[in-house]
């Protein structure tokens, strides 16, 4: 083989790796894949729809939606501690790194500033551009001045950052979109419309025929449905007088790529439930319109695909019913059963609501009887700190409780080896709401399962049982891999349970092994070593982390199981520790807690360090910031969490190539990293040798993982690695 053969061979391989991961994880794990650009549609919050509230309560509402994205209004109180300060472009840069924090602390990005003054005067105008800049927003909306163009238009070049202009109703001076092309006409590209399409309504525009005359031109959306052309009032989208579908099939026909703000400018104090409808009809139309690999499973109209006892189950205002009545009795546990598919490495979401009684969601089960299902079970009932726990019907019983992670061995023992979160903190947190609509999201990939209960974590489980055999309906008690779905009604009183947005997203192929867990979280010299053989010069532990309450820069740890404790004073006093265990290719999955003024660090392969550090008063991020690749590239974005509280990393990992003769032929790379669920690396981040304090003195094709333990306190907790399938 030549050179230049054996170089197109190895470039196909790396590109086809990083397209693998990409496609894994862009659209099966994280963002939406779209046909024309990924997370192309983006649905986020106008805090305005809350100005009743704080920035901080809108905030939190706005991540209770299950949305990433807020757009800020100029005004509003920014919290209730801090009564006196309003957000906007005159912000100190105290405040501001106050209002970036509570962003951060909710896994909220800032994309949008306005509706905000930008007059013909250059210096005003830099104030609100610098402002955007610091606090990463993307679009100023606002309605200038028509002499304020030509400055407009070189700042939008200059920052760039786009100017989108809205149409307040008329009389204002952009109702007409025929305005808003005149004055784009000539200017930046970053010049465009803030479509309103509820304000349109109001002025007699019909909304579908303004998106039209505005292609090419339309930067964001003020997205709205009324109940009637002129004064009416703001309804859950889809239900009003503008045709929402053609609306949005225009955007996708127009290729549209940018941000819909949800203002929702009615029943001020208790709009909650309806944004909750726009955004589920929303996801449901990205669906339809081939946006989203989410796949409704339920049509919201009738059982189409679903199979049940006919007295038990309906359809009743958009939502699958489960009633039982004195009259109609369940004779043992019963199950609407989706007929149109099984589970194998997937995601589901579903929203249900139980009044009474016990229900569950089947997944990867057996239909052993007509209409009975043995399987794991998400649990639903009326009962905060156990909904959401993880039981297998008709099978080994139990499995998982509200907030561990657990591993289950070959023999089917079974041991807590961490905890995703308290059990307590959840119920006071909120994390389910009695009697109303909760969000199930449940993720099964090989023997990793998951389960979140509107956005918290409530448990983990790697099952390593035996797996059942999928042919034998008598064969319960073990793993499963694949299986179907279904819906359970309890035996007993009577009782009534609704589902509704069901959905799917599954993997075509598996690209993992099994997931294999590091810690069991109480035997550190069973799968790990220190730097050095020397465990005497050891402060590594295991028990429940905290922060210590004589010492803020300080961890202290109680019990002996839970986490991974580095029990140091500080820096030059302890030593590394490395899993026995080697890698290659690889997720890593793990959560790290680090107090006041810490510093640490994540090391693939033992050569290739992800850094650790208490960053969170930190505005802007170096390369030695917490997340990231050290020395090499600084993280995209802040997202870190205060010191003392849980941070979970997820890691994608390429390891270096090498041929027969040991020579490396292709470089290490971070395919992709997240911090608390957002982005901070992507697209194959290349490190072309190890960093400094590596556990070898030289690449290799495998290495265990490490974690730096002699600059500081530090904890670790829920340490996953699963390999990747070999694809050389």
């Amino acid at each position: 083989m030549n050179k230049r053969t054996r170089i197109a061979i190895l470039l196909s391989v790396l590109i086809l790796s990083v397209c693998l991961v990409d496609s894994v994880f862009g659209a099966e794990r994280g963002g939406r894949r779209m046909r024309f650009g990924r997370d192309a549609w983006k649905l986020g919050m106008q805090a305005y729809s809350f100005n009743r509230f704080t920035f901080e309560e809108a905030v939190a509402k706005t991540k209770a939606l299950g949305m990433g994205y807020i757009e800020a209004y100029p005004g509003q109180q920014l919290s209730k501690d801090k009564p006196d300060v309003r957000t906007d472009h005159n912000m100190s840069g105290e405040q501001r790194l106050l209002m970036k924090q509570i962003l951060r602390k909710a896994g909220i990005k800032l994309m949008n500033y306005g509706v905000v003054g930008l007059p013909n005067n250059e210096g005003e105008c830099r104030k609100v551009f610098d402002f955007a800049k610091e606090m990463g927003i993307e679009t100023i909306v606002s309605e200038p001045p028509e002499d304020a163009f030509d400055l407009i238009s070189k700042l939008c070049d200059e920052y760039e950052i786009n100017v989108a202009l809205h149409n307040h109703p008329k009389p204002s001076h952009y109702w007409n979109p025929e305005t808003v092309l005149k004055v784009c006409e000539g200017r930046s590209e970053r010049i465009g419309a803030c479509a309103d399409t509820g304000h349109w309504m109001r002025s007699g525009i019909n909304p579908l025929d303004a998106i039209k005359m505005l292609k090419g031109r339309i930067i964001s959306l003020h997205f709205k449905d009324l109940n009637e052309f002129g004064n009416g009032h703001d309804v859950i989208w889809g239900t009003g007088k503008a045709d929402v579908k053609a609306i949005l099939t225009e955007l996708r026909d127009q290729e549209f790529e940018g941000v819909f703000s949800i203002e929702y400018e009615h029943n001020w104090l208790n709009s909650m439930p309806e944004i909750a409808g726009c955004v589920s009809f929303f996801e449901r139309m990205e669906s339809e319109l081939g946006l989203s690999r989410w796949n409704y499973i339920f049509n919201g109209e009738d059982l189409t695909g679903w199979d049940g006892d006919p007295r038990l189950w309906s359809v009743k205002d958009g939502a699958i019913r489960g009633e039982t009545t004195p009259e109609k009795v369940a004779q043992g546990n019963t199950f609407l059963v989706w007929r149109e598919g099984t589970l194998r490495d997937f995601e589901l979401k579903l929203k249900f609501r139980i009044q009474n009684g016990n229900s569950g969601v089947q997944y990867r089960s057996k239909e052993f009887d007509k209409w009975r299902i043995g399987g794991y079970q998400a649990e639903v009932e009326n009962a905060p700190g156990k909904v959401g726990f993880l039981y297998h019907e008709a099978g080994r019983g139990w499995l998982v409780d509200v907030g561990d992670m657990m591993e289950i061995d070959k023999d089917g023992k079974k041991t807590v080896v961490g905890n995703v979160s308290d059990k307590d903190e959840l119920i006071k947190a909120g994390y389910y709401k009695d009697k109303d609509w909760n969000e199930y999201h449940i993720i099964g990939q090989g023997n990793h399962l998951t389960h979140y209960l509107n956005g918290y974590p409530t448990m983990q489980l790697i099952d390593n049982d035996r797996v059942v055999d999928p042919d034998d309906k008598r064969d319960q008690k073990g793993a499963l891999r694949e299986g179907v779905l279904a819906l359970q009604i309890h035996a007993g009183p009577p009782m009534v349970v609704e589902f509704k947005d069901i959905r799917i997203r599954q993997s075509r192929r598996s690209f993992y092994e099994d997931a294999i867990v590091l810690f069991d979280g109480k035997n550190l010299k069973e799968d790990w070593e220190v730097k050095g053989g020397d465990w005497n010069k050891s402060k590594w532990a295991a028990g429940k982390a905290a922060v210590s309450a004589e010492d803020p820069k300080k961890l202290a740890g109680s019990g002996d199981s839970g986490a991974m404790i580095n029990l140091v004073g500080g820096h030059g006093q302890g030593v590394d520790i490395y899993s026995k265990q080697e890698f290659g290719d690889c997720r890593v999955e793990l959560e790290v807690m680090v107090p006041q003024g810490s510093n640490s660090g994540i090391y693939l392969m033992g050569q290739y360090e992800v850094q650790v550090l208490d960053s969170w008063n930190r505005d802007k991020l170096g390369m030695g910031d917490m997340g990231a690749i050290y020395s090499a590239s600084e993280p995209q974005v802040n997202a870190t969490r205060p010191p003392g509280e849980w941070q979970r990393y997820v890691i994608d990992f390429r390891a270096p190539r090498f041929d027969a003769d040991g020579n490396k032929t292709a470089n290490a790379r971070f395919m992709r990293v997240e911090l608390n669920g957002e982005v901070i690396h992507e697209r194959g981040l290349e490190v072309k040798g190890s960093t400094g304090g590596a556990l070898r003195g030289k690449e290799v094709a495998k290495g265990p993982l490490m974690f730096q333990g002699d600059h500081g306190p530090v904890a670790y907790r829920n340490i996953v690695v699963t390999p990747f399938r070999s694809r050389d």
